[in-house]
């Protein structure tokens, strides 16, 4: 398991190829994704790590259904009985209903994807908030929705007020070892993943905390706007 501090009050928690988020502040914790099912003791751990526990925990925000982010929502509002925030799109596959969709993936993952599809789904999790760009009033504290559909229908990253502005991208995009931007493995180009990354380069923030990398820290939305640019 790693614990790291992303900046001041921000924490990265994981079995290291998945990240979870956690954000504590004044009035308690917000989580952003609960890693694959059965995970929610390295979130536990996490949040013993910095003197908390589910007991604190008001919010959990996910980015979008596959089961390696939103895995463990159900196990965690059951022990916090925090609301669960997500973008409409996405809820029915959060909520069991229906199975995630397959990413946009290119022709050398497909096969990966494949063999994925036939492990069982996570453990259902109702949605109680919808999010979105539009209506972001609900998210709790210094938080905003950023729609980011692509990868699935639905899915949404999430922007702090803090530090400078903490983008948390969810599997938008991916970062390199040396803090560039990119798609990302299971995410090929489309029109509608690569409108959501010229998007993110709309914004300005210091700090972004991916899926699957570590962190950029500082400047972070210079990088966005590079890969933006070389888009077009």
């Amino acid at each position: 398991m790693t614990i790291d501090s992303v900046t001041d009050g921000v924490y990265r928690v994981g079995p290291g190829y998945v990240n979870s988020f956690i954000i504590d502040g004044d009035e308690g914790v917000v989580l952003v994704d609960t890693l694959l099912p059965k995970k929610e003791g390295i979130i536990a751990n996490g949040l013993t790590g910095i003197g908390r526990s589910f007991d604190d925990v008001r919010a959990i925000l996910i980015t979008h259904s596959h089961a390696d982010h939103s895995g463990s929502a159900a196990a965690v509002k059951s022990a916090s009985h925090a609301g669960l925030y997500a973008a409409e799109a996405d809820a029915a596959a959060i909520q069991g209903e229906i199975k995630p969709p397959s990413p946009p993936t290119p022709l050398y993952v497909k096969p990966l994807v494949f063999v994925m599809s036939f492990l069982p789904g996570p453990p259902p999790a109702e949605v109680d908030h919808f999010v979105s760009e539009s209506s972001s009033d609900e998210l709790p504290g210094d938080l905003r929705a950023v729609d980011t559909p692509g990868h699935t229908p639905g899915h949404t990253s999430y922007l702090l007020d803090r530090a400078g502005g903490v983008l948390f991208v969810g599997d938008a995009a991916k970062a390199t070892k040396e803090g560039r931007v990119i798609r990302g493995y299971f995410n090929r180009s489309t029109p509608m993943i690569d409108n959501s990354l010229r998007h993110l380069a709309e914004f300005d923030f210091e700090i972004a905390a991916f899926g699957h990398s570590a962190p950029i820290e500082s400047q972070a939305s210079a990088a966005f706007r590079r890969f933006a640019q070389a888009l077009r």
